[in-house]
């Protein structure tokens, strides 16, 4: 199951609030021309994976849930700035 960090979770708040959307719409992850791509709306379409443990709805569009299945969101930050990055979950050490 996708996760998303804490930080990730605040940045996709502050970037919905930025473009003006109403504080219920959620944030929803798309394939995109370079990867994975955002927007916002205000539910899920058809056949869209719905998180609900982040601060705001999280909707997943059916051909991206497969590849963001063991994925984890999070917000990096360099000299371009701040920008949200998907990266493989680590494993869990196995037991020993």
């Amino acid at each position: 199951m996708l996760k998303i960090t804490a930080k990730a979770a605040a940045r996709l708040v502050h970037t919905r609030d930025e473009r003006g959307f109403d504080a219920s719409f959620g944030a929803r992850f798309v394939r995109g021309t370079n990867g994975v791509g955002l927007t916002f709306a205000a539910g899920p379409r058809r056949r869209d994976r719905v998180l609900d443990e982040a601060p705001l709805p999280v909707y997943i569009a059916q051909d991206l849930a497969p590849i963001l299945d063991h994925a984890v969101i999070d917000e990096t930050t360099d000299d371009r700035g701040s920008r949200l990055v998907v990266r493989q979950q680590e494993e869990a050490p196995a037991p020993g």
